[in-house]
């Protein structure tokens, strides 16, 4: 399978996960090793300056409601639009940072959207793989308006689910309607 990465995989109506479910994820990292995801729309009661201290001992400049990236710990992880600040350039317009000088430049300059997750999706090598032909997850191409959708808790997943297929759409709003098993879409 080509890699994901820079790709929107998105929970199917079936998906009955606690962890995934309704959740729209950006692939960050897809290949021979695995996966890495951020959840775009899981927003945690946590702002990132109650986290700050753990990172730096630095004032923390900004006043944003982090996001749950997914079950696995992990670092405080940045979604952002700055190139030449990125660890890893996702797609055109979103890029990643973990590395604690990157993200005091861009706390500093806040020029772009800025997105703070703590936590991450993984997948073993070949897990994803396995989910996608179970129908567990559809794909979408990541579009840096639906990344950095401010409303991102509120309606994101119908918002793309809606945009990949209508039916899917339809199918969700009623759950009398749902297989249980998503092979039988």
């Amino acid at each position: 399978m080509d890699s994901l990465s820079g790709n929107l995989i998105v929970a199917s109506p079936a998906m009955d996960d606690p962890n995934f479910r309704h959740s729209v994820i950006l692939l960050v990292e897809h290949g021979d090793d695995g996966a890495l995801g951020l959840i775009l729309n899981r927003e945690m009661q946590t702002r990132v300056d109650e986290v700050w201290e753990q990172i730096s001992v630095l004032p923390c400049p900004v006043d944003q409601a982090l996001l749950c990236g997914g079950p696995c710990d992990g670092p405080l992880m940045l979604l952002h639009g700055q190139p030449e600040l990125a660890q890893i350039e996702v797609c055109d317009g979103v890029c990643f940072t973990t590395e604690e000088p990157l993200v005091h430049e861009l706390l500093n300059d806040q020029s772009g959207p800025l997105r703070f997750f703590l936590g991450y999706a993984g997948w073993a090598p070949g897990q994803l793989e396995n989910e996608l032909n179970q129908g567990g997850w559809l794909v979408t191409r990541a579009k840096p308006a639906v990344v950095f959708d401010e409303d991102a808790d509120d309606g994101l997943w119908m918002r793309v689910i809606t945009r990949i297929d209508r039916s899917l759409a339809m199918l969700a709003m009623n759950p009398k309607l749902m297989p249980n098993d998503p092979s039988m879409n």
